[in-house]
């Protein structure tokens, strides 16, 4: 043959038929009429057509011509079969022709490359695996599975045993749902009785207007607390509702009230406070002094309240916010030579007014843990300068530098730079508990911070207890 044969491209073609079309060409090669396999909707078929083959070596394939043309949808594959055959025969005496090899070596690589077509569409192990493919003897009915090794295959359930695990899984879970149900009965049935013997449990005062019930799923009593009150020790393990800025104080100490523990919540969104204070009734506080112990900012909020016989700790359970987010609008002339706070024009939000103009900043911000992000956007001007943003916190000795970031704002006209602090800043009991933003630059000139809608912003938000 004149060119390198090469077993590219599929070796089968596929139509539709028409009820009109009776040619229907190939290009892939074929070395005789018999070497083409025709099937119409998925059978072979060997009569009612003529293979005819193309003459020129550039031009392989050809065309299956039938009889009478095949009905409209009818699905027609034309397939190359190569059977196991030489197509020469070279013998002793005589040095064979060339064409002849060629020919040969051509259908040999043809056959070659079907089977290897035939390999890439077969099942094979991954290549990490160490497996035998070999099959089990041959079971009517039986499933084909892994054995337990997983090392080979191996007969496994018939049709009937598959069928009778889905009844039985079906049986369980209607088992299942049946003890689910039944303990929910138990349940309920024992919270009634909980609550048929419940005895001083349920304590109501009619002077006090106070009521103590049983509610929640864990059956402790639950106190709604509208204003300032003291707990009892009789009302351990009670749920507490806090609402309309009330504050809660808390019994004084003693080995006595070892163990006694209250879990408060915040019932409306307003802030809650807690409070130490001394004896052991519900009576409403007269305006004596009382030492804040913990904040319950947002709705929800949720601490427990435990007595150890020598003081009072709080364990949180869910808390959030306050959030405040200050922004600085304006242009704010910071001149040279010292430290200067930064003046916030808008409060984009504030949860719990805590945004203090003469701080320059936020105040009485209720203990815990708190994520500060701040950013002041200078103005670049010809010359590069240092900038430095502190967050100081506020306390017994005045203020103090807390979080702190150093940049260089570089030279160049009609474009700005921000200098970004953040951190986490904890803010303590009845102290330490106010944050300002402070910077300062380099130059020996006032330098400003820029206009901008939101590109300095002091931002606050509480994380935790």
């Amino acid at each position: 043959m004149g060119v390198v044969f090469k077993a590219a491209g599929g070796a089968g073609v596929g139509f539709a038929g028409d009820g009109e079309r009776t040619v229907f060409p190939f290009q892939f090669a074929v070395f005789g009429s018999d070497d083409v396999a025709v099937r119409v909707d998925g059978k072979p078929v060997t009569t009612g057509f003529h293979v005819a083959l193309n003459d020129g070596e550039e031009a392989p394939g050809g065309a299956v011509i039938f009889e009478v043309a095949p009905s409209v949808g009818a699905e027609i594959s034309i397939a190359r079969y190569l059977r196991l055959r030489r197509l020469s025969a070279y013998g002793s005496s005589t040095s064979p022709r060339g064409d002849a090899v060629d020919r040969d070596l051509d259908y040999l690589t043809a056959a070659l490359g079907d089977v290897d077509r035939a390999m890439r569409g077969s099942l094979r192990l991954d290549p990490a695996d160490q497996a035998s493919a070999t099959l089990p003897r041959i079971v009517p009915g039986r499933a084909l599975v892994w054995n337990a090794q997983g090392d080979g295959l191996a007969n496994g359930p018939d049709a009937g045993e598959i069928a009778a695990a889905g009844r039985h899984g079906a049986m369980a879970q209607d088992a299942a749902n049946r003890a689910e149900a039944a303990g929910t009965r138990a349940e309920t049935a024992l919270a009634g009785f909980q609550m048929q013997l419940a005895g001083a449990a349920f304590d109501l005062d009619l002077r006090a207007q106070n009521v103590t019930f049983w509610q929640d799923e864990r059956r402790m009593p639950v106190i709604d607390a509208p204003g300032d009150r003291i707990m009892d020790i009789r009302e351990t393990g009670a749920l507490v509702r806090l609402s309309n800025g009330g504050r809660l104080s808390l019994p004084g100490v003693s080995a006595a009230r070892n163990g006694v523990r209250y879990r408060v919540v915040n019932g409306d969104g307003t802030m809650v406070d807690i409070a130490a204070a001394s004896g052991d009734q519900i009576v409403p506080l007269d305006g004596a002094a009382a030492r804040s112990v913990h904040a319950l900012p947002l709705r929800g909020d949720c601490v427990d309240l435990i007595c150890d016989g020598t003081r009072w700790f709080a364990v949180s359970i869910r808390e959030g916010g306050p959030v405040v987010k200050l922004l600085r609008t304006n242009a704010q002339d910071i001149p040279a030579g010292g430290y200067f706070i930064v003046e916030w024009d808008q409060v984009t939000e504030d949860s719990h007014g805590l945004y203090d103009a003469a701080l320059h900043g936020v105040g009485d911000l209720p203990p815990g843990f708190y994520h500060v992000d701040a950013g002041v956007n200078f103005a670049i001007g010809a010359e590069a300068v240092a900038v430095s943003a502190y967050v100081e916190r506020q306390g017994t000795a005045g203020w103090s530098t807390h979080l702190q970031a150093s940049d260089i704002v570089g030279s160049g006209g009609n474009a700005t730079q921000s200098v970004r602090v953040s951190g986490i800043s904890r803010i303590g009991i009845g102290s330490d508990n106010a944050l300002r933003l402070r910077i300062r630059h380099s130059d020996s000139i006032t330098r400003q911070i820029a206009a901008g809608s939101v590109m300095s912003w002091f931002h606050l938000h509480r994380i935790g207890g």
